[in-house]
């Protein structure tokens, strides 16, 4: 399959909106459905930012055990075709996702708007300047070398503010192109903030599940299938120049 690489489609903006559906290609559990991490259904406290005050234990060896899942797989073949389109064109992303995959496929450019299992930070002090890298679990006790605070996980719960709000927003109004990858296009604010693609952008949503179409935040053309699939599709599509 050869892409266009003239200059002047170089300079195409495309935005990668991506989801829990684009992880599972990868074997990340998705957060709904028989197998998924809320499944008992009491899992779901640890996705409230109370649990840190109520649950603190129980919280950190739940968002420890979704870390070490994580890093046990592996980019999926949706994952490096985002990196081969990267290489062409002007392409960002923003995920819904706390994984790596995206980085771990090539990809740069990334913002994670809920977080990512790369980080803890010092509970009462979640802001990028008091990261630290986050590289074996956390315990009850563990603690911020600056601020004395126990450490959590920098993921956003239930309860906080997502990252990157403002910047995800230029993006979406300077693109030319976006592909929506495997959300449900429930959770906000994030699904309000796809409201502010640029109107004259195409728009493409890649999931596998076709009820999706009542709850699209913007008017797009629906790739009913997988992410490995629908972004092969999607790039057959393009190289023959939609």
């Amino acid at each position: 399959m050869q892409i266009d690489n003239r200059n002047e489609t170089s300079q195409l903006n495309m935005v990668f909106w991506t989801g829990a559906g684009l992880s599972a290609e990868s074997g990340v559990p998705t957060f709904r459905g028989e197998n998924g991490l809320w499944h008992p259904s009491n899992n779901i406290r640890y996705s409230q930012v109370s649990s840190l005050g109520t649950d603190l234990a129980e919280c950190m060896a739940f968002h420890n055990q979704r870390r070490r899942a994580i890093l046990r797989v592996f980019p999926s073949r949706a994952h490096y075709l985002i990196t081969e389109l990267q290489q062409r064109y002007n392409v960002k992303i923003i995920t819904q996702n706390i994984d790596d995959l995206h980085e771990r496929a090539g990809s740069h450019s990334v913002i994670y708007l809920h977080g990512s299992i790369q980080f803890v930070v010092p509970k009462g002090f979640r802001h990028p300047k008091y990261r630290l890298s986050w590289y074996k679990n956390i315990n009850v006790g563990d603690r911020c070398p600056r601020t004395v605070a126990q450490l959590r996980p920098d993921i956003i719960l239930f309860g906080e503010t997502i990252y990157g709000y403002q910047q995800a927003r230029r993006w979406l109004c300077e693109a030319d192109i976006v592909v929506v990858i495997g959300t449900s296009l429930l959770v906000e604010p994030a699904h309000s903030l796809l409201g502010n693609i640029n109107p004259m952008a195409k728009v493409y949503y890649i999931n596998p599940e076709p009820r999706l179409s009542s709850h699209l935040p913007f008017p797009g053309e629906q790739v009913v299938e997988g992410a490995n699939s629908g972004m092969a599709s999607l790039l057959d599509e393009i190289s023959n120049g939609w």
